[in-house]
């Protein structure tokens, strides 16, 4: 399958925003589509990097091994975020292991077209700018976390920091992480065992801090109290 249905779809995604119809519709004609059950691998490190992928539903994890074997998770990814990037455009390796959370559907574009896409179309660059620029402040903040908070403030920044990031806003104030987050996938990004980040989420969802819904989305409730926890 190429691409989406209709090309003006694409705009709502913040690599392609602000391209214009035909510019949307050049894009569309290049892209390949595909679907990846959960579980599924999409990329590993030992992989050349031939291909981008943009995420239009779903929810990928991005890990690496260390040295001891133990899996550390990177980032969780969601609807808008591109992965493989970085490979296609210097023609290095993977940088780490990229992996379907669940049923998720992305759409995929070669290194020499999107190569060609950056240098025709300017604003894909400036987009793919801005969305490295956001990953690598969220990884910044939690480098920062990790080695200042507790897991309170750990998994109550994690979440304010997707919420900023990825967050649909509710018409009563909240803000819904369109990410499908279980304890395990938390407790991999703050650096906390699952039965303790359970504890954590448990107590704020009691005090209606946050909400946890049956497929795993986390709605934020009450930011102020998160953000306390943050100092």
């Amino acid at each position: 399958m190429t691409g989406v249905a209709d090309p003006a779809d694409l705009g709502k995604l913040e690599l392609f925003r602000g391209l214009s119809a035909s510019e949307l519709a050049r894009v569309n004609a290049l892209l390949g589509r595909t679907t990846f059950r959960a579980g599924a691998t999409i990329m590993t490190a030992a992989q050349p990097g031939e291909i981008a992928y943009v995420i239009l539903d779903g929810t990928l994890k991005v890990s690496t091994l260390e040295a001891g074997g133990r899996e550390l998770t990177l980032a969780l990814l969601g609807p808008g975020e591109i992965v493989g990037e970085l490979a296609v455009a210097d023609r290095s390796g993977r940088s780490a292991d990229v992996t379907a959370l669940e049923p998720s559907t992305l759409v995929w574009i070669d290194r020499g077209s999107f190569e060609g896409l950056r240098r025709d179309i300017p604003a894909i660059t400036e987009n793919l700018l801005r969305l490295l620029a956001r990953r690598l402040r969220l990884a910044n903040a939690q480098l920062q976390a990790m080695a200042t908070l507790d897991v309170h403030g750990r998994v109550a920044r994690q979440l304010l920091a997707l919420a900023d990031a990825l967050g649909e806003e509710l018409p009563d104030g909240g803000a819904r992480i369109p990410l499908r987050i279980t304890q395990s996938d938390l407790a991999a990004l703050v650096g906390a065992t699952r039965v303790r980040v359970n504890e954590v989420l448990v107590g704020f969802t009691r005090r209606t801090l946050i909400e946890v819904d049956a497929k795993h989305r986390i709605t934020v409730r009450n930011r102020g109290e998160l953000e306390a926890y943050v100092g």
